[in-house]
């Protein structure tokens, strides 16, 4: 399908919509993401932000890689294989919730989700876990403290687990992404890596008291492969 092709199924599902505000917001949008996201792709982003309903749904939620994704999409949707869970943790303020979070991974790397609220439900009843490959769609992305996108799925958000059109071939394991032992030096302080290994000497875990009275866990194992092993720490859940 050529770009004119979904200009047209824009126009022809949402008449109230001028060709010059899809031109002029598909503009828009290539200066903001540089680039590095094809005119088709953000043609499918636009359409769904303006809620037109595309013939066959080609142009409503479109999967991007995860290497593909940029701060500040809307109504995006991505495919990758867990590889992490992580539990539930309240939050309070201004409002109250819950939020969650997990890892996937595609062949072009890593990337944080965030459930919020109800959809946390999803990691707590066990629907959602490690090896499995999940397509979230609805979703928006934000960049976090550290400047990595990541992708968060609110109440409007969807999530399928083992999607019929998606290969495991191309969902790899967290091993692709792990740094042998062995390769880790010095330099590697404060840097983050991603480690596969099988747990050897694993010590119990103890309690400390921070500075304002609150308590917390810590617990030691040695983790070793083929290549050498390395002391590990492990903080609270």
């Amino acid at each position: 399908m050529t770009n004119e092709d979904i200009v047209g199924q824009i126009l022809a599902a949402c008449p109230g919509i001028a060709r010059e505000q899809v031109l002029e917001r598909l503009d828009r949008e290539k200066r903001r993401t540089g680039g590095f996201i094809s005119d088709e792709t953000l043609l499918k982003v636009i359409a769904a932000e303006f809620g037109c309903e595309i013939p066959n749904g080609e142009a409503t939620m479109p999967t991007l890689s995860l290497g593909d994704l940029i701060p500040s999409l809307n109504n995006v949707s991505a495919v990758g294989r867990i590889v992490a869970v992580f539990a539930p943790k309240t939050f309070s303020g201004n409002r109250s919730g819950k939020f969650a979070s997990l890892l996937i991974t595609d062949k072009s790397g890593i990337l944080r989700i965030v459930l919020w609220n109800s959809k946390t439900d999803l990691i707590e009843s066990g629907k959602l876990k490690v090896g499995q490959i999940v397509r979230f769609s609805r979703a928006y992305t934000k960049e976090d403290r550290a400047g990595k996108v990541e992708l968060h799925i609110g109440e409007k958000g969807e999530v399928e687990t083992n999607p019929h059109d998606a290969q495991a071939k191309d969902y790899p394991t967290i091993s692709k992404f792990a740094t042998k032992i062995g390769e880790l030096a010095p330099n590697n302080k404060n840097r983050k890596v991603n480690i596969a290994g099988t747990v050897k000497n694993l010590f119990s875990a103890s309690t400390f008291e921070r500075e304002d009275l609150s308590s917390g866990k810590v617990m030691r194992f040695i983790l070793a492969d083929e290549t050498g092993e390395i002391p590990v720490v492990v903080w609270n859940e």
